[in-house]
């Protein structure tokens, strides 16, 4: 059962803590190696402005959807790992309900 006042932000870092443990994601620079099958990728807010720039560029050639909604701190939290930066979704069903959150 879940909690009401759960916040969205909540939700959506359950949701990539699942896809995780799913083995649905791709993380750091696995991404660039697999971007073909990524879904939706999720940049910490706090990374450096030249990864950004790279993986940004990646996004828009290959049509891919990202957001920049958490930090570092937040992203490493919800999977359980240490410096999480970069996170690739590999399953539409978990983009569609990260994107809905």
């Amino acid at each position: 059962m879940t909690n009401s006042t759960e916040s969205s932000t909540d939700k959506t870092l359950n949701l990539l803590g699942l896809a995780y443990r799913a083995n649905k994601t791709v993380l750091g620079e696995q991404v660039l190696k697999k971007i073909r099958k990524v879904k939706l990728l999720i940049l910490a807010s706090d990374i450096s402005e030249k990864s950004r720039e790279r993986y940004l560029k990646k996004c828009h050639y290959y049509r891919i959807d990202s957001m920049e909604d958490f930090n570092s701190v937040e992203l490493s939290q919800a999977l359980g790992k240490e410096n999480v930066k970069v996170i690739g979704i590999l399953d539409e069903g978990f983009k569609k309900a990260i994107l809905k959150k």
